[in-house]
């Protein structure tokens, strides 16, 4: 009987083939094409896989219910022409980790804080707030926010890591336990100081025009490194640790607010999913690549320009690149900041501090000393 129906729902739609819209149930080669958002927490694909033998058809445009395909996308590309019995192999690879993560999502409403492991029900794909910013949330914690302008804010709740991308990408904000950093143009203000909280010693440092400034908490001076050499200098550093660079990066020159909404939610609409064979999703949104690898690195690519984000939720890695600064930070074995702007650059490795320019050195040492190398 079930196999009756399969072959009649076939026939079916080798008939009206040629009429069917972009949402589509079902097509003859089973390639599935699911609407776009809202989405909601999946279940196991076998038991869609036996839902579509049975001759069930794939939901209406709109919410998708707890039976459903666990796929947040109008395109499945990564899947084969046989998409249902691939499905089926899935419950021996390494994606079905995530479908089993979805489905965990339904018995959990713990809220996530520093101690909890566990994460609230959420919508998987993007969401559009009242003020007009369109929000992806990701495995362990992992938020990236979005204004229609494409400025963008990666937020990695477990490592205390946010990084900012001004819309025109010529400003951005890097936060992380060993330090702050922030790009304006063609100047580079940073501040740092030991994660781990083995050194207490505070440094600054600026990257502009003339050089290199540098400085550190409780030294009266302030140095320059520039193609001369390293001499003192009356120039200020004006970062301060307790200021928020993020949000004025990520506002800065972008439009955002409830008459926004609509617009936004446009381009939440557009949004498409694929899931690689490796496990990793990636989703095209708002002219931005996003990619999240099983052990859960988040990988974020404007694809119009030279940008690129990255993040680990496991060790706290950090990583910003674009046309004005290059930036990483690491709370590994290797716990670092390092930021480099055409030919300065600045190292940071928890205890020393080492500014580099026009071949020329200069820093403090781990107990706070000035070096000139």
């Amino acid at each position: 009987m079930a196999s009756s129906s399969s072959n009649n729902l076939i026939q079916s739609n080798q008939h009206h083939s040629q009429h069917r819209s972009p949402f589509t149930k079902i097509k003859q080669d089973f390639e599935l094409n699911v609407a776009a958002p809202p989405f909601v927490c999946p279940v196991r694909a076998s038991t869609f896989a036996r839902a579509l033998r049975g001759g069930e058809s794939m939901p209406e445009i709109g919410y998708i219910g707890p039976t459903q395909l666990p796929v947040n996308s109008r395109v499945w590309s990564s899947i084969s022409s046989y998409p249902l019995d691939q499905l089926a192999s899935y419950e021996s690879t390494t994606s079905n980790k995530l479908f089993q993560y979805y489905q965990k999502q339904q018995h959990r409403g713990v809220s996530p804080t520093p101690s909890s492991n566990y994460e609230p029900l959420h919508q998987f794909g993007p969401t559009v707030l009242a003020n007009g910013i369109i929000q992806l949330r990701l495995r362990n914690s992992v938020v990236i926010e979005m204004t229609i302008d494409h400025s963008v804010k990666l937020m990695n709740h477990h490592e205390r890591v946010t990084i900012a991308l001004s819309s025109t990408g010529t400003s951005s904000a890097l936060t992380h336990p060993n330090g702050i950093v922030f790009q304006n143009g063609s100047r580079v203000d940073i501040v740092v100081f030991d994660g781990r909280k083995k050194n207490p010693y505070v440094r600054y440092a600026k990257m502009w025009h003339k050089g290199i400034s540098l400085t550190s908490e409780g030294c009266a001076l302030i140095y320059l490194v520039d193609a001369a050499g390293t001499r003192t200098t009356s120039d200020a550093i004006n970062i301060d640790p307790k200021v928020d660079y993020i949000n004025p990066v990520f506002h800065n020159g972008s439009r955002i607010g409830t008459q926004f909404y609509q617009e936004a939610n446009q381009i939440a609409q557009c949004c498409n999913f694929w899931l690689n064979d490796d496990g990793t999703e990636i989703f095209h949104l708002n002219g931005f690549r996003i990619q999240q690898t099983v052990d859960g690195l988040v990988k974020v690519a404007r694809m119009n320009n030279r940008c690129n984000i990255r993040t680990s939720p496991t060790n706290g890695s950090a990583t910003i690149t674009t046309s004005y600064i290059h930036c990483t930070a690491s709370m590994g074995q290797t716990s670092h900041l390092f930021v480099r702007r055409e030919e300065r650059r600045m190292h940071f490795d928890g205890s020393s501090f080492v500014v580099r320019n026009a071949g020329h050195s200069a820093g403090f040492d781990e107990w706070n000393r000035l070096r000139v190398y």
